[in-house]
């Protein structure tokens, strides 16, 4: 689906673009950050996927020269989130790690280190292959925390779905054929799918269903589009 409108920017009662958005989902109140992720307020919870940590790192190997910092400065957004919101525990969605140990594995170790006051919980993604894991890390293939389900691929659990995994995006087209695709947040009546929160990530398009709810994300703002 290909949404289209005049321009990114917002026209009264039309566009939505704000730093954050408070979307009242299931009877829940969640805030959607411009920066790929989500706070649950109520439960103090930090919820993003799909950092793909050491995909850097996988490109280099094979010979193509892709920066460390990309993932230096995914790390930093984590940190701010974490300073700014205070979260007791930080869901990660499934995808933290893209491939086997290397440099950016060790980044995030000492991350961990530096914020083991803070819960971490991996939903184990299709790309999280590592032998081990740290023991501070809580390991699992579902969460379930009614009314939600947290998942990495969208699963029908009895419970309104939360996962990651496809990237999903749109493409907002303008005036003269021009065109943007932007990662979003996708909330449809039974699930919801999160933007992929690493900065070197591809975006899949979606195809929203009518009374689907669509965030896009542009300009460090979010947009609500539908």
């Amino acid at each position: 689906m290909v949404i289209c409108y005049s321009s990114i920017v917002p026209k009264p009662g039309f566009l939505i673009q704000v730093s954050d958005f408070i979307a009242n989902i299931q009877g829940e109140k969640l805030r959607l950050l411009s920066e790929r992720a989500i706070f649950w307020k109520k439960k103090q919870m930090l919820i993003l996927s799909d950092l793909h940590l050491g995909k850097a790192g996988h490109f280099r190997k094979h010979g193509i020269p892709v920066s460390r910092k990309i993932h230096l400065s995914d790390l930093q957004t984590l940190e701010k989130l974490i300073q700014a919101n205070k979260p007791k525990q930080v869901i990660l969605l499934g995808d933290l790690f893209h491939s086997v140990e290397n440099n950016e594995w060790n980044d995030f170790l000492q991350f961990l280190e530096v914020y083991d006051n803070v819960k971490f919980t991996l939903i184990e993604g299709n790309h999280d292959i590592l032998l081990e894991y740290p023991k501070s890390m809580e390991l699992l293939p579902i969460l379930k925390m009614p009314p939600f389900s947290f998942t990495h691929i969208r699963q029908d659990s009895g419970c309104y779905n939360i996962s990651g995994h496809i990237h999903p995006g749109v493409s907002i087209r303008g005036k003269g054929r021009q065109s943007i695709t932007i990662p979003c947040f996708h909330f449809a009546a039974s699930y919801a799918v999160l933007p992929a929160f690493g900065q070197f990530t591809g975006i899949k398009k979606i195809r929203p269903k009518k009374g689907d709810r669509v965030f896009g994300i542009a300009d460090r703002s979010i947009i609500e589009l539908t």
